[in-house]
């Protein structure tokens, strides 16, 4: 009997243990400023400058950081992600608004397991292939699929996140 009373004590203190942690993050949170802004693992935020690169095209055309000229949309994909089977006919139709020339693709693979996606991107978009730690996929910060960007002139990120609902695709100028 004694062993009862000493786990129902036991299990009361961890109980109550656990109430008071709980009410202590609660507060810490209401401290918090209600303006504070959590950034989204795997992007590069609004405002940012997307690094340096240089890669090639499915045409064999140079792709570069001082190249993106106008707003431009760019869709990461990779093979076998079924969020971005899910979102490629928005990414086709977005690319269609901004223009084969302005709009980028890049799959995270190679020819072979890219095959999926070569039909429907390659008419809307200039399509690059990228490796785990390619030019682009570093350039953007990319840890995520998929991601989508617009990108201004000024090759900053004006919009990213991990539908085309979070782009301004209306915005095109």
């Amino acid at each position: 009997m004694a062993t009862l009373y000493a786990l129902v004590a036991l299990f009361g203190a961890l109980t109550l243990l656990n109430l008071l942690l709980t009410f202590g993050v609660i507060r810490r949170l209401r401290t918090r400023p209600a303006n504070t802004i959590v950034s989204t693992p795997g992007f590069l935020t609004p405002g940012s400058l997307i690094g340096d690169f240089t890669a090639h095209d499915r045409d064999g055309r140079a792709v570069s950081r001082t190249e993106l000229s106008g707003r431009t949309l760019i869709g990461f994909f990779s093979p076998g992600c079924d969020a971005c089977r899910d979102r490629l006919p928005d990414f086709v139709s977005a690319a269609g608004v901004f223009g084969r020339e302005r709009s980028l693709a890049i799959v995270m693979s190679d020819a072979l397991s890219a095959s999926d996606y070569l039909p429907s991107l390659t008419p809307v978009a200039r399509v690059v292939l990228d490796e785990p730690d390619g030019p682009l996929i570093s350039a953007f910060a990319i840890t995520a699929f998929p991601s989508f960007f617009v990108v201004g002139p000024d090759a900053r990120i004006v919009a990213g996140g991990v539908a085309l609902d979070d782009l301004p695709i209306a915005a095109v100028a």
